[in-house]
């Protein structure tokens, strides 16, 4: 069965740095399952897998529009220190949710830390970047209704 809409895929993944060496794997655990179409996974790796099949090995190069998107300037901000005065073990490369100036929650990375203000950046640590990713599809199958209404594998 071939790799299109509608269908669950399963995969392990590797993603290369520029040398080759490995920096993210799920090779040392279940393989990743996905729903085709439901945007689960970076759209330039979904379309990459379309019409290929269980067992099918292969690289592909995705630019940062089909990835975790372009860096975004906007992303880096400062918040009041005060905000953070309850937390412990609080440093430079922390992540934690917080909400945005836009009032929307965000998953942002402690840039720098002054008395006054916490500089935090939103960008995905992979934004801007382009990404290598080595890929085996273990297993194809079309999705059950209960899994398409859901956007969930069972």
């Amino acid at each position: 069965m071939q790799v299109t809409k509608d269908n669950v895929v399963y995969f392990h993944y590797s993603l290369l740095d520029d040398k080759g060496a490995v920096v993210e794997t799920s090779r040392d655990q279940s393989a990743m399952a996905f729903i085709v179409g439901k945007k689960q996974i970076v759209p330039g790796l979904e379309q990459a897998m379309l019409g290929r099949s269980a067992g099918d090995k292969f690289q592909v190069k995705i630019k940062p529009e089909q990835g975790y998107g372009v860096w975004d300037e906007a992303k880096v901000y400062d918040i009041e220190a005060s905000v953070f005065a309850q937390m412990a073990d609080f440093e430079v490369g922390f992540m934690c949710h917080v909400t945005s100036p836009e009032g929307e929650q965000q998953l942002v990375t402690v840039m720098e830390i002054t008395p006054e203000l916490i500089t935090v950046d939103a960008n995905h640590a992979y934004a801007g970047l382009d990404l290598k990713f080595s890929v085996e599809i273990t297993e194809v199958r079309k999705a059950s209704n209960v899994e398409l209404q859901s956007s969930s594998v069972a």
